[in-house]
């Protein structure tokens, strides 16, 4: 009897293990729309429709941050997690960091000017775009550990994209320095690139952290 009053009473005071999926998925959600939007920005090269992104990454970047937000206060009130505490907010860093790098590029290119991407960057955005996808679809599979031969293949998959990125950068950058002789031109061109660089890297962060989840329970 005891018990069963105590399952109740602790149903009633910390939310359904099940609200962190909620959250992850509506944080990868956020990932996804801000990939979007630099994928379409390393294309523009208009400065108005530049603009009208920029504020739609902000505003993207910032609802990232509060449901970022919200997984970390549901720690603090919540008895039984899906995953060991560490391993939430581990996972929830990582998805809001891939965000966090994507909306740096931007920032850094108002800087300097719409026309600042190159055909290689814009190939680096849409690169960024796959491997938030597919870190969006290993998140959604994660409620279910059914799922974790799909999941770890996912994960793999992200390394290859990020093997992707690398090769067009490494591109990029050869033709930079062989095409541009100005020093300035140069220095913002390579910062850009590596931004880009970083975003990818975030995604495979990201891989390697649901990877762990996974390996801990199969």
């Amino acid at each position: 009897m005891a018990s069963v009053f105590f399952s109740k009473l602790l149903s009633s005071v910390s939310p359904r293990s099940d609200n962190y999926f909620k959250l992850f998925n509506e944080l990868t959600a956020c990932t996804v729309r801000g990939a979007k939007i630099l994928a379409t920005m390393s294309s523009v090269h208009d400065q108005t429709a530049f603009n009208q992104l920029f504020v739609e990454m902000t505003k993207t970047e910032s609802e990232a941050d509060e449901i970022t937000r919200k997984i970390f206060l549901s720690l603090h009130k919540t008895f039984i997690t899906p995953f060991d505490r560490w391993e939430i907010k581990d996972l929830a860093k990582a998805l809001d960091d891939m965000i966090d790098c994507m909306e740096d590029i931007p920032q850094r290119a108002r800087l300097y000017g719409p026309g600042s991407f190159t055909l290689e960057m814009a190939a680096l955005g849409q690169i960024a775009l796959r491997a938030t996808e597919k870190v969006q679809e290993a998140v959604a599979l994660l409620s279910d550990m059914r799922n974790a031969d799909r999941i770890l293949n996912i994960c793999q998959e992200i390394g290859v994209i990020e093997n992707e990125a690398d090769r067009v950068m490494r591109s990029g950058m050869e033709r930079l320095f062989a095409e541009v002789s100005d020093a300035r031109a140069l220095i913002r061109s390579k910062e850009i690139y590596e931004l880009f660089e970083e975003a990818v890297d975030r995604c495979e962060d990201a891989a390697n952290v649901i990877h762990g989840v996974v390996l801990e329970r199969i």
